[in-house]
């Protein structure tokens, strides 16, 4: 019993320090994957999204004079209708399940219900809103579904800032610089009701913001999936707090303490340390991508066995994973890019590549195709 006592006092010690941990105390009981051995490694690129998808639908958006989108990302598939965004004009739209526009609007500015840049979109069936985080302007803006501005909150007004996470009854965002905790988890209004991750309150304000943008965050739409680049262990943020989840361990590539204290730690090659990291949890799978020495790379691993599946490095832009087309040529997916919610992972292609490889029902004119793969 007096060791169950003591390991559950460090469990709760990690989560409300900001002191380094690179070998908690509960490293045992969760999944280790050593990122740091693999990546000296020869891993071959040959994973495909086809391989694990068991199903995948094309879904061309209609055309028109007044809609027409240069990007289409994801960020709501749902039962009756899907929404995207079109980072290039700052839109937001949505479609029925066969595609036809039902409405879009766009409110790029700096005045009431404005954004300036949009980081994260939220579709809240419950009360049919879309809720807005704009990260250049630091406010969280909610609309309902025809685009009328109904509520704008300035975050830092909250305590908070850059949202990692909306959903329909709570928000996961970041600290700030004028910030005591690294990570917050808010009511649907922005109010703070949980603060985790202390950061030292004599830091000076330029520490603190280095601490919170060591924050590394995921795609998932469904959870927060957060670590930290000076350590390995790996949470989920749900509603009830954070929870270890699995331990990702950088070894050498692991940026220090120290190191994390300044503004750039840079090298002619790049940064000899994992700064910026995502990881993504799909069925079976940890979708990861990371920069090394001024390289991109992406990476698989199995959730069966640990291990690393495939790897490839973001050469000239030629990043992402293979997905094959109707035609049978391969294109790679934006890892950064793509819309997971539980079993489901979306992005979408232009109409070009659509028409050449074979997509039914699309003209090279026509705008970006939805793809949504079921695995």
């Amino acid at each position: 019993m007096k060791t169950t006592l003591v390991s559950l006092s460090l469990i709760i010690l990690s989560l409300t320090t900001g002191c380094k941990h690179s070998k908690p105390a509960y490293n045992n009981s969760l999944p280790v994957f050593d990122l740091g051995a693999a990546i000296t490694k020869q891993v071959p690129d040959t994973f495909t999204w086809n391989s694990i998808a068991k199903k995948i639908t094309y879904v061309p958006i209609s055309s028109s004079s007044d809609a027409l989108f240069a990007w289409a990302m994801p960020v709501y598939i749902g039962k009756d209708f899907n929404c995207m965004v079109d980072h290039k004009t700052n839109t937001i739209f949505r479609t029925d399940k066969k595609g036809n526009v039902l409405n879009l609007f766009s409110r790029k500015g700096q005045g009431p219900g404005e954004y300036t840049m949009i980081s994260f979109v939220h579709v809240c069936i419950e009360d049919s809103t879309i809720r807005v985080a704009d990260q250049r302007g630091n406010k969280y803006i909610i609309y309902d579904f025809e685009g009328n501005f109904v509520k704008s909150t300035l975050l830092k007004d909250k305590g908070i800032s850059t949202p990692i996470l909306l959903s329909d009854h709570y928000i996961v965002a970041r600290g700030g610089s004028y910030s005591g905790h690294k990570l917050y988890i808010t009511d649907e209004e922005a109010n703070i009701k949980q603060s985790l991750f202390p950061m030292d309150t004599t830091l000076t304000e330029m520490n603190r913001m280095l601490l919170a943008s060591q924050i590394n965050f995921c795609k998932n739409k469904d959870l927060a999936i957060v670590h930290f680049a000076n350590e390995d262990t790996v949470f989920s943020v749900t509603q009830r707090g954070a929870e270890p989840l699995c331990i990702f361990e950088k070894g050498g590539s692991q940026l220090s303490y120290a190191d994390g204290m300044k503004m750039m730690e840079m090298t002619s090659l790049g940064s000899p340390y994992m700064r910026t990291m995502w990881i993504s949890s799909i069925p079976n799978y940890y979708l990861i991508t990371y920069m090394l020495k001024n390289v991109l790379y992406d990476e698989i691993w199995s959730k069966a066995d640990n291990q690393i599946k495939s790897r490839i490095p973001n050469v000239r832009g030629a990043g992402g994973f293979q997905f094959i087309l109707p035609s049978g040529k391969k294109i790679r997916f934006n890892s950064r890019s793509l819309y997971i919610h539980g079993n489901t992972v979306a992005t979408y292609i232009d109409a070009v590549t659509a028409a050449e490889e074979g997509v039914v029902g699309v003209n090279e004119d026509d705008n970006p195709v939805l793809v949504i793969m079921e695995l």
